[in-house]
């Protein structure tokens, strides 16, 4: 009887030491998990460095813009963990963060392609129609990563997104198609980056004072391209990958004023130089602009410059770049005579821009986001008027 008792006595304490030790690392490991848990935060300053790890000094590997939407993968003392593009990773302070709810949007154009990453160079996975119903999971340097009602998911320019609350699931059919392979690029039919120009997207886009372009045909060489990349920004991003996505801005501005506006090239796709001059003279342009961004091995070298070949040409390079000066508010390094073959080549008014230096910090900090874009096309758009009223 005694031993029985005595060998109770023991079990209950073995257990008891147990539970003791047992519990304090449940709730170590729950705290754990929670302090891991995947949830989303929204940068809430201009521009954000993001460090390769949890520590001030760290090296900076990218950065971020005010209203970018990113998931947390874990936390580290006042440090978070995020996940970037491509599914890098890299760390920011929380201080300048804050959580982000997941937003319900509506797509505003008539078709919106879908794309695997991004990119207007990426490959489109599907396309949604106008009025379809979206769940927003990140925002990301203009661009919505996105998952529709059928399941479609992928990035959309966040441009022809209307963002609105949660509400009921009932949307409009997903049309999805199957890709056409043509080379190394992918087509879907019917859909498109973007609204196609009409009156009212027109009215939309211009404020109730702009001027019209009416009867102009301007022509866009987003430089580089394809195998030529270009330089590359501190936080390695090719120049090419720029000059895109700024030229596609400021075609909306000059078509929504009247304009009719070519591209030289329109996704990832080298085209030689002599080719990109060929398109502003077979079509008679009145002008012919080249997007590019600069880098030099001074880091401390800033500001954005433009260059012409034909005499004739410096007033329409003088009358672009005080205008993109003055709304980008970078400084001015003034119009120089470059004997460029997209400009030697080029028989109609031309001129080459390079929008700021990507081996500077100031300027490379805010040349990816949207809002400089957004004010680069209004200097372009600015600029024409300008140049057109002096002839």
């Amino acid at each position: 009887m005694l031993t029985t008792k005595l060998r109770k006595n023991g079990l209950i304490k073995i257990l008891t030491i147990l539970g003791a030790i047992t519990v304090p690392l449940l709730n170590i490991q729950q705290a754990a998990n929670a302090d891991n848990a995947s949830s989303q935060v929204t940068v809430t300053v201009p521009t954000l460095n993001v460090r390769e790890s949890a520590d001030i000094s760290s090296k900076i590997i990218s950065r971020v813009h005010q209203g970018d939407t990113f998931e947390i993968i874990q936390k580290r003392n006042d440090w978070d963990q995020i996940k970037l593009v491509n599914n890098k990773t890299g760390w920011v302070n929380d201080s300048y963060i804050a959580p982000a709810d997941k937003t319900v949007g509506t797509i505003n154009t008539f078709s919106l392609n879908v794309r695997e990453r991004p990119s207007v160079s990426s490959s489109v996975v599907g396309y949604l129609k106008s009025g379809t119903k979206i769940t927003i999971h990140l925002e990301q340097a203009g661009w919505a990563k996105i998952v529709s009602p059928s399941g479609l998911s992928g990035w959309v320019n966040e441009r022809y997104i209307a963002k609105d609350t949660p509400s009921s699931p009932d949307t409009q059919p997903v049309a999805q198609t199957a890709k056409k392979n043509t080379g190394n690029t992918t087509k879907i039919a019917k859909a498109s980056d973007g609204p196609p120009t009409t009156s009212s997207n027109q009215t939309a886009l211009m404020s109730n004072n702009q001027r019209s372009l009416k009867g102009k045909t301007i022509v866009l060489d987003p430089g580089h391209g394809g195998k030529d990349n270009g330089t590359k920004s501190i936080a390695g991003t090719p120049e090419k990958s720029l000059n895109l996505p700024t030229v596609e801005v400021v075609k909306q501005k000059l078509e929504a004023a009247g304009a009719q506006v070519i591209l030289t090239r329109t996704n990832d796709t080298y085209i030689p130089l002599e080719q990109r001059a060929d398109v502003a003279n077979q079509n008679h342009a009145d002008a012919f602009i080249s997007f590019h961004y600069n880098w030099s091995n001074d880091p401390l070298v800033n500001g954005i410059t433009d260059f012409y070949y034909q005499k004739s040409s410096n007033s329409l390079a003088a009358a672009i770049l005080n205008q993109v000066a003055n709304e980008t508010k970078l400084t001015n390094l003034g119009t120089r005579f470059n004997n460029l073959g997209v400009l030697r080549n080029n028989k109609q008014p031309a001129t080459l821009i390079e929008l700021g230096f990507l081996s500077n910090q100031q300027d490379n900090s805010i040349v990816e986001s949207t809002h400089f874009r957004n004010n680069v096309a209004q200097g372009i758009y600015l600029g024409l008027l300008d140049y057109f009223q002096s002839k």
